[in-house]
């Protein structure tokens, strides 16, 4: 177990902020009191209006076992992972006048099996709801209920496998795995895979050059009765009772596939299936010719009113000549 406590304090600047009204045409509307702050808008943004004190609390878990080994030779037991970074945090308001307590935020992972582990994250709601679903500045024990109301939460789990499991080969794994977080695409919120679509610059050819080497390799197993292929599974299913709704908000099935069927054809798919709205989701096909000095990469979403679009691009994979290219694409439908 992993405590801590953090405590952090912002000064109030509302002196530097005034008021003006609004005026409204409907005469049953009363008028509508604004506040602001001369430094609006300016190179760095007005200041907080409100004093703020707060403390912070969390608690990381990590529940491990040791077992029998049963390699009878090794001289310590064997230690199996139980439940991976149970995490539970909140916080305490002490210049608020009511609901001073935030929302207990847990999460965790149980690992089933090699590569698959059930990751689970949700908030808990300590304070009560009133007739009309508002939270009040009672604790909802003492309103009849639980110590905690269960506000949202969410359950998935990821698998993914690829030929170079059934062949023994791992030479490269880590930094696959390394590359996929390190991408732009996670560090925005989004996913380190390909579940929903490859969201790379279709025209970006940094990264992808090869060496000479490899180049040899690759042209000397023309005829090499080994395909490389990957398949990336995920479910997840989200559940909502922030005003008291009780349902399931989400549930998605998602898949993603990858295959190479020769050195310098590659072609990928990505899809689902959307068991709260019962259709297809987001789907697209990928395709990939490497022309050596060339490259050549196609994508298409062919499902959706709004989202289908396609990309075409044909360019010199030399940095310095990476304006000599051709670049088509139809984006989708951004009218609402």
């Amino acid at each position: 177990m992993r405590p801590s406590v953090s405590y952090s304090i912002r000064p109030g600047f509302e002196q530097y902020y005034q008021e003006y009204t609004v005026p409204s045409a409907d005469p049953e509307v009363n008028e509508e009191v604004r506040q602001y702050s001369r430094f609006e808008n300016t190179i760095y943004g007005a200041p907080g209006r409100l004093y703020s004190s707060s403390m912070s609390f969390a608690l990381s878990n990590t529940l491990e076992a040791k077992v029998r080994n049963p390699d009878t030779t090794a001289a310590e037991p064997k230690k199996i992972a139980l439940l991976n970074n149970f995490n539970l945090s909140t916080a305490y308001n002490i210049t608020a006048d009511s609901l001073n307590w935030s929302n207990v935020q847990f999460t965790g992972s149980i690992p089933i099996v090699k590569k698959l582990a059930l990751n689970l994250n949700g908030s808990l709601d300590p304070y009560a709801l009133n007739a009309n679903n508002q939270r009040i500045n009672t604790f909802n024990i003492d309103n009849g209920g639980s110590l905690f109301r269960l506000v949202n939460a969410n359950m998935s789990f990821n698998y993914s496998f690829s030929s170079k499991d059934f062949d023994g080969s791992t030479k490269g794994d880590e930094e696959d795995i390394e590359q996929d977080f390190n991408n732009d695409t996670f560090r925005n919120g989004g996913r380190p895979d390909d579940l929903f679509g490859d969201g790379r610059d279709i025209a970006d050819l940094r990264g992808d050059d090869l060496a000479d080497n490899e180049k040899d390799e690759m042209d000397q197993k023309w005829y090499n009765n080994k395909i490389p292929w990957d398949f990336r599974l995920a479910y997840t299913i989200t559940y909502g009772n922030q005003i008291r709704q009780n349902e399931i908000t989400s549930n998605s099935l998602m898949m993603s596939s990858n295959i190479s069927l020769s050195p310098r054809w590659r072609i990928g798919l990505s899809t689902g299936y959307d068991f709260k709205n019962k259709g297809i989701t987001l789907t697209q096909m990928r395709f990939e010719r490497d022309l050596e000095s060339w490259v050549m990469r196609f994508s298409w979403t062919p499902i959706g009113a709004r989202n289908t679009s396609w990309n075409f691009f044909i360019g010199i994979r030399g940095s310095i000549l990476r304006d000599i290219k051709y670049d088509k694409r139809r984006e989708a439908d951004r009218r609402l």
